[in-house]
């Protein structure tokens, strides 16, 4: 899925379960053993040194919801908000901050800046838990001069805020508006994922900014693959279930085969 984007098409990773069942180790990891969004930028920098009659170009962006806001982490006024723009399928956020990436030590940069930015708080669930959806953009234009063929692939990484128990977590005050807007955009990616699998005629995209923000890898325009967190402790049995059968519904989704963005940038010799 990962070289995909190097073909020109749009690929979609996110991570869903409850606080503390694994999703940041799954995405951002450690030091020692970095996890999904560092792993695939590094791929995808290794492809393109092996790809060496193509010109390429990689810029990541991040961006947070937090309680329906949307946050721009790699701004240089700190968690600076923008506006989504949508017409149709197509969404696009035109301030958002592009940092192109040319080393492995770019990535540990922005990822460093992401984890200074991003909202984290400790709850009854988890010591150090997400209060936010954090999306990676990674956009990879490649070139061909020979043919004058241009692609542009999007790689989103999406790390998902835990699906918790307003009364497991005991949240109050500001903690409780985070976890309430946690929980309904939650609540509507599964009715947006419920639209599709039925495909109903209306997909109810715009009822959240997580939803409106994913709206093109969820429209059949990305490869989409959703990891499915779950806790080992009998304690979470409840939530544990809920997840499976969160997992077991979007399986039933078919999208469809996504389309290559693939453009001619000029006349080729063979046409001249």
């Amino acid at each position: 899925m990962i070289t995909s984007c190097l073909d020109g098409y749009n690929v979609c990773i996110l991570s869903y379960g409850q606080s503390g069942s694994g999703k940041s180790y799954t995405m951002m990891g450690l030091k020692d053993n970095p996890g999904i969004n560092i792993r695939s930028v590094t791929e995808l920098l290794r492809l393109c040194k092996e790809r060496e009659n193509y010109t390429y170009m990689i810029k990541i962006s991040v961006l947070e919801i937090y309680v329906e806001s949307l946050i721009d982490l790699l701004s240089e006024n700190r968690q600076t908000e923008v506006e989504i723009r949508g017409q149709g399928r197509s969404v696009t956020i035109p301030t958002l901050t592009q940092v192109e990436v040319k080393t492995e030590e770019d990535i540990l940069n922005i990822m460093e800046m992401v984890g200074r930015n991003s909202h984290l708080h400790s709850n009854e669930a988890n010591a150090e838990s997400s209060c936010s959806h954090v999306l990676l953009f990674v956009t990879v234009e490649c070139t061909d001069p020979v043919s004058g063929v241009s692609t542009r692939g999007v790689l989103t990484l999406c790390e998902l805020a835990g699906s918790d128990r307003i009364s497991k977590t005991q949240a109050t005050g500001q903690r409780l508006t985070e976890t309430a807007a946690i929980n309904k955009s939650l609540m509507v990616l599964g009715q947006v994922f419920g639209a599709l699998r039925s495909n109903s005629l209306h997909v109810p995209f715009r009822n959240s900014k997580l939803t409106h923000v994913l709206q093109p890898c969820l429209s059949g325009d990305a490869k989409m693959c959703v990891i499915v967190h779950v806790s080992p402790d009998v304690e979470d049995a409840a939530e544990t279930l809920n997840t499976l059968t969160f997992g077991t519904s979007i399986r039933q989704i078919t999208l469809g085969k996504p389309p290559q963005n693939r453009t001619q940038i000029k006349t080729t010799k063979a046409e001249k």
